[in-house]
């Protein structure tokens, strides 16, 4: 056996008084909460980050006594607006402790709230760049609103005092408009709402087109409840929304990056809901305007053909009587005309008469018998040939003063010849 030993706790003790006075006083410490208790006391896990790569670079315990905890937790948070968690990154004073039977620890008797102020909105400008540099920062905010927002669908907490107060104010609006809302449950504060919003959005992405919009609403809180919204996973799952995305998450004063991505940030989810009634009633109103240009035009096209049809009306009568001066003095004129052909007609025609009654005098046989000429006939036929004349006819003599019968006795041929 050797001839110095030292029991465990004697060994630990030389590290307790090492430490003592090598480390006798209180440290700034710059720590990232891990894990955090309470049970009067505070008790914490606190941890330091690799910034390159994330990884864990160290770890120990702490802890705030309930005598300074009782002063320094209300402090921190009116100080920050939010609370001690996991998460956020402490400026703390302590000192370090040893325990044979509990190790190391830190005894924190201070925290600096300003550091945890500059981390977190350092967090939060370090979200809004990212989302920046990868060109997304916008794009929700590039969509169009439909010309009617009536069919929303709004992520919510059920029970939350802003579901209600949003809805009494949509569906009670003066006007009297209808929406129709379809609410998608989600927690909507702490650690899980990120995910919790970004599942409910998923489930309005698979019946997108039955909605015009989402609202994303909750109630008043502290500032720290306004910290799942500058979560960049939420954020970024807004930007790549095909719906116009609106918000409304009860703080007056900040606004979170979620308000900064989306379509249009509100601030309360009373105020959510009169921007659509007033989107309502501006389309409206573009109706009524619209209604009042197409009365005004059709108002004024009626009279200006009412008037067309008046001059229309004018020189139709006018051309008409023209018109029918025109045919009455073409039919004068063509009862004129047809009146001197008809007399120059019936004259030829009376001409031609006369020449028909002379040339009737001509061949009439009295006239021709007058004139010293003579007509044979035979049973009263006139003859002009003596092939049927046989001897013993009987022969009328017709002259221009009485007749001769007579009896053939003896008939000669000359052949047509004339006989001098």
């Amino acid at each position: 056996m050797p001839e110095e030993f030292r029991s465990l706790s004697e060994l630990l003790g030389l590290v307790k008084g090492a430490i003592k006075k090598e480390l006798p006083g209180q440290y700034w410490v710059i720590a990232e909460i891990m894990e955090l208790r309470e049970n009067r006391h505070c008790y914490l896990e606190l941890i330091e980050k690799n910034e390159e790569n994330d990884s864990l670079v160290a770890k120990i315990r702490a802890t705030i006594w309930a005598s300074r905890y009782g002063m320094l937790r209300p402090f921190f948070e009116a100080s920050t607006g939010t609370v001690l968690k996991s998460g956020i990154k402490i400026l703390c004073k302590a000192s370090v402790e040893f325990h044979a039977q509990y190790g190391f620890s830190l005894n924190i008797t201070d925290i600096d709230p300003s550091y945890t102020l500059g981390d977190l909105a350092r967090k939060k400008q370090e979200v809004i760049l990212r989302l920046r540099r990868e060109g997304v920062f916008d794009m929700n905010k590039e969509l169009p609103f439909p010309l009617v927002l009536q069919r929303i669908a709004v992520i919510s907490s059920e029970t939350a005092a802003g579901y209600g107060d949003f809805m009494d104010s949509l569906l009670k609006n003066r006007h009297e408009f209808s929406f129709h809302t379809t609410l998608f449950p989600a927690v909507m504060q702490g650690d899980e709402a990120p995910g919790s919003i970004s599942s409910a959005m998923e489930l309005i992405y698979e019946s997108e087109s039955e909605y015009d919009c989402v609202v994303i609403i909750r109630g008043g809180g502290s500032k720290a409840d306004l910290e799942s919204f500058n979560h960049y996973d939420l954020a970024y799952f807004i930007t790549q929304f095909p719906l116009p995305v609106i918000t409304g998450i009860g703080h007056e004063r900040d606004e979170s990056v979620a308000d900064m991505v989306a379509k249009h940030g509100l601030k309360t989810p009373t105020a959510v809901a009169e921007f659509l009634v007033d989107h309502l009633l501006a389309f409206e109103f573009r109706l009524s305007a619209l209604l009042d240009r197409l009365s005004s035009s059709v108002k004024n096209r009626v009279q200006h053909e009412s008037a067309q049809l008046q001059r229309y009306q004018g020189d139709v009568m006018h051309l008409s009587r023209a018109l029918l001066q025109k045919q009455s003095e073409h039919l004068l004129h063509t009862e004129q005309h047809l009146q001197r052909e008809l007399a120059m007609h019936l004259e030829k025609l009376r001409d031609y008469l006369n020449l028909l009654d002379k040339q009737r005098e001509l061949v009439d046989p009295q006239n021709i018998l007058k004139r010293g000429y003579s007509m044979t006939l035979m049973e009263g036929k006139s003859l002009f040939s003596i092939k049927d004349i046989k001897p013993g006819s009987i022969l009328e003599t017709r002259l221009y003063q009485g007749r001769i019968i007579s009896k053939v006795e003896h008939i000669s041929e000359n052949n047509g010849k004339r006989e001098d």
